[in-house]
């Protein structure tokens, strides 16, 4: 019993050593690809099918379903891989924070001259004063003990937004859960 402990804490050290280093070197992606940003059509309906489908292993694991309630034909011009990653990172973090046996929604809309994309999950939300706070380099939630997690998934969607000329809003829904939109200027 012993051994198996000593075990499963280097797994979980390797592993949270591991995702440190993927979201540094996203990091430093997102860093460099703003500084130089692509000006090409970005399809998010597109988008927003192929990052749920890249997910659904993970999601499956877990015994969590990804379902897409709304998905407006919508394109934007901006920076696909980076569009990709920021998304990628709403999404993982909705999976991980969420129990399994529950549901992460998704919707793509359009209105007033943007487009938003909003993920809602079941797990624990936000805590009071986390928002503005969880967009900084390093920073993790309150509720994110037991969860591997370098603190720089949301400071990349929050760069990637910004870049886009867009917003990221964290709010926690009515029954529980967070509530992450993801606002783009249309035109």
């Amino acid at each position: 019993e012993e051994n198996r402990k000593s075990v499963r804490e280097m797994i979980r050290a390797i592993d949270e050593s591991s995702r440190t280093a993927g979201q540094l070197l996203d990091h430093a992606m997102v860093t460099f690809r703003t500084d130089n940003l692509a000006d090409e059509t970005v399809d998010l309906s597109e988008l927003v099918t192929d990052v749920v489908e890249r997910l659904s292993p993970l999601s499956d694991l877990k015994d969590i379903e990804i379902a897409i309630l709304k998905l407006e034909p919508v394109a934007i011009k901006g920076d696909a891989i980076l569009l990709q990653s920021a998304l990628h990172n709403i999404l993982d973090n909705a999976i991980k924070y969420s129990s399994g046996q529950t549901q992460v929604a998704l919707s793509l809309t359009k209105q007033d001259g943007f487009a938003d994309i909003v993920i809602s999950d079941s797990g624990p939300g936000f805590q009071d004063g986390d928002s503005e706070a969880l967009l900084k380099r390093y920073a993790r939630g309150q509720n994110a003990e037991g969860v591997v997690g370098s603190g720089l998934g949301l400071t990349i969607v929050d760069e990637v937004m910004r870049a886009h000329g867009g917003s990221i809003t964290l709010t926690n829904n009515t029954g529980g859960g967070a509530c992450v939109t993801l606002s783009f200027p249309l035109g």
